[in-house]
């Protein structure tokens, strides 16, 4: 078997995405997109290729996936969003006022 390759059963056997080939996917892709950007940035110095150091992580088994709940949203950040629209709302119609003014209308 090639070393350069993951096999459906390196995923299938992987606890972190739970035996889908999309999560792993995702999960060696956002590995790779954060190594090119840290290379970028002048933070580390790549001897290989950031996906093939991402399919490497995968399978040792050193990347995992962690996701949001989709009841995050807590009682102050729906008091914010509101003050937020008001907020919006008013400065919309000072805007509008001051269009009118400076065109004299």
């Amino acid at each position: 078997m090639s070393d350069q390759r993951v096999y459906l059963d390196d995923i299938y056997a992987s606890k972190e995405c739970q035996g889908s080939v999309f999560r792993a996917v995702v999960m060696m892709a956002h590995e790779a997109r954060f190594l090119n950007n840290q290379a970028g940035q002048g933070y580390i110095q790549l001897n290989k290729k950031p996906t093939t150091i991402a399919m490497y992580k995968f399978k040792e088994g050193k990347l995992s996936m962690s996701e949001k709940a989709n009841n995050d949203v807590t009682d102050e950040a729906i008091a914010a969003s509101d003050v937020a629209d008001v907020a919006s709302a008013e400065n919309v119609a000072e805007n509008a006022a001051a269009a009118d003014a400076a065109f004299g209308v």
